[in-house]
C-alpha cells in the first residue's frame, strides 16, 4: 500500500457549475442534444496551485509557494464567494498560516498566522466569512475553536457553535458528523445547523437519523439544501452505496442514488478501498466521485498513476462518465 502523506497530499476544487448542459443544433437538422461540457478544475499539489479542465487538460500553474525546502505545504484550501483561494499554508520555517490570493494567483498575502502547534482541521466560505477551526496540540489537551473571519482577515472571533464538517458557501446551514469506530461496526450521526440573518437558528436546527456504515466522503450543496454521502458497509468492503437528502428541514430521509462495486481489473482498477471524495456539480444534478489508482505501486506518484473522476447522474442513477488526471494518486474533490 503506498505511504499517503501531507506533502503528496492533493485536493481539487470544482466549481459547483462545473458541468453545464447546453443545446447544440446537429448538422442539416433542428434536432438538439445535450453535450457535456467542462468548467475548470482546481489542483493544489504541495505547494502549488494548478487550473486545468475536467479531464486534467490544459494544467497551468497559478499559486506558487516553492520554497526549495521540501517542509512546507498548502494544506486545507477554499474557493470564497468573491472569487479568491483562502488555504493554510505552513511554511518550511515558521507557524501555519491562513492566507488569501486571487484566482490568477497573484496578490497573495497572510489573513492570519497561528500559534505555535495550531492546526487547521476545517476551511470554507460560508456567506461574506472564511468559518475555519483551529486545534491547538501545545497542551496536556487538545483546544478546538470554531472561528470566523472577513475574507480580507477582519472581525476574526471565536464561536460557540457545534464543530463543522461540511458548510454550505451561502451561509445558511453547516452540517456537524461525529463518526464512531469505536466497535467492529462503525456508524456516524450527523446535526444540521440552520442560519437565520447569520445567527445560528437552533430551533430550525436538527438531527439526523445515525447511519450504519463507514463515511466515505460528504459534500453540501451551495445553497445548504442537499447533502450527499458515500457509505461503506465496512473497513474492507469494495462497493460504496451513494445517498442524497433533502436537509432543507427536519424530516426527510435520504435516498439511495447507486450502488457501485470498484473494478479490479482495467480502468479505475483498486486492490483495497481508496480514499474517496465527492462533489455535486450542475446544481445537485450530478455528483462527482473520485479516488487514486496506484498503478506502479511506488510511495510517490508516477506518470502511470492517476486520479480516476466518475460522473453521476442523480435522476438515472447511473455513472455516465468517467475520466482520469495522469500523474496524481491523491486527493479530495470539494463542490464550490
Amino acid at each position: 500500500m503506498k505511504t499517503f502523506n501531507l506533502y503528496q497530499t492533493i485536493v481539487a476544487i470544482v466549481f459547483a457549475n462545473a458541468f453545464l448542459f447546453t443545446s447544440c443544433k446537429k448538422d442539416n437538422s433542428t434536432e438538439t442534444e445535450k453535450t457535456l461540457e467542462s468548467n475548470l478544475v482546481f489542483f493544489v499539489d504541495t505547494f502549488r496551485v494548478y487550473r486545468s479542465d475536467l479531464e486534467g487538460n490544459g494544467l497551468k500553474s497559478l499559486v506558487d509557494e516553492d520554497e526549495k525546502s521540501g517542509n512546507n505545504y498548502i494544506t486545507k484550501i477554499t474557493y470564497s464567494n468573491s472569487n479568491k483561494f483562502v488555504y493554510g499554508y505552513k511554511p518550511a520555517n515558521g507557524s501555519l498560516q491562513i492566507k488569501v490570493a486571487n484566482v490568477d494567483g497573484s496578490n497573495k498575502k497572510a489573513l492570519k498566522t497561528l500559534s505555535g502547534n495550531t492546526g487547521i482541521n476545517f476551511l470554507g466560505s460560508f456567506g461574506d466569512k472564511i468559518m475555519y477551526t483551529t486545534i491547538d496540540y501545545s497542551g496536556t489537551n487538545p483546544i478546538i475553536e470554531i472561528r470566523t473571519m472577513a475574507e480580507d482577515g477582519s472581525n476574526d472571533v471565536k464561536l460557540n457553535l457545534p464543530r463543522p464538517t461540511l458548510a454550505a458557501s451561502n451561509g445558511s446551514t453547516f452540517v456537524s458528523t461525529t463518526e464512531d469506530y469505536s466497535g467492529t461496526a462503525p456508524s456516524f450521526s450527523s446535526y444540521i445547523v440552520k442560519f437565520k440573518n447569520g445567527t445560528w437558528d437552533e430551533a430550525s436546527s436538527f438531527n439526523l437519523a445515525k447511519v450504519n456504515g463507514l463515511l466515505r466522503a460528504s459534500a453540501i450543496s451551495d445553497d445548504g439544501n442537499t447533502l450527499i454521502y458515500v457509505v461503506a458497509a465496512d473497513y474492507t468492503t469494495l462497493t460504496y452505496d451513494v445517498f442524497v437528502m433533502d436537509i432543507s428541514k427536519r424530516g426527510n430521509t435520504a435516498k439511495k442514488v447507486l450502488s457501485h462495486t470498484f473494478p479490479t481489473t482495467g480502468d479505475g482498477a483498486i486492490q483495497f478501498p481508496p480514499q474517496l471524495s465527492i462533489a455535486l456539480a450542475n446544481g445537485t444534478s450530478n455528483i462527482l466521485v473520485g479516488y487514486g489508482v496506484d498503478v506502479d505501486n511506488q510511495r510517490y506518484a508516477t506518470k502511470n498513476d492517476y486520479y480516476y473522476v466518475q460522473n453521476i447522474d442523480v435522476d438515472k442513477g447511473t455513472i455516465t462518465k468517467k475520466w482520469k488526471i495522469a500523474g496524481e494518486y491523491g486527493g479530495s474533490l470539494l463542490a464550490n
